[in-house]
């Protein structure tokens, strides 16, 4: 059981590092910023659902980043320092859709991309595989 555990959670990580590297690529392009700002939220989401996963804990089918970061500081308050990407939960599902054209404007990847970086590394730094 525990290899299949640790199977999964690799599996999450995967594909949170995937998404950050196609947040990488994407923010150098024109007009790709509502993509990267959504790849940059998946790749927290998954990396602290892999997390919960390391933990043995339940949690909801949710793009909602203050349920998981709140998840994830029951089992270590170090998840403290993750509060601040709890403002991206919307780019989960808005960035997709041309109605959040107005909010995403004033958003820069670049400053959203150093703060996910930072906090896949905490994630990364409490799993051991």
């Amino acid at each position: 059981m525990k290899h299949d555990k640790e199977a999964l959670v690799a599996s999450w990580k995967r594909r949170s590092c995937q998404d950050l590297k196609a947040a990488k690529v994407l923010i150098s392009e024109e007009g790709m910023q509502e993509v990267t700002l959504f790849h940059l939220q998946q790749a927290i989401e998954k990396a602290l659902k892999a997390y919960l996963i390391w933990c043995a804990v339940n949690f909801p089918h949710t793009h909602d980043l203050e349920v998981l970061v709140d998840l994830a500081r029951e089992q270590d308050e170090g998840f403290d320092r993750l509060d601040v990407v709890v403002a991206m939960t919307d780019f989960a599902v808005a960035g997709r859709y041309p109605e959040s054209d107005q909010w995403i404007d004033g958003c820069d990847p670049s400053e959203w991309m150093a703060i996910v970086e930072q906090a896949c590394d905490v994630v990364w730094q409490k799993i051991s595989l």
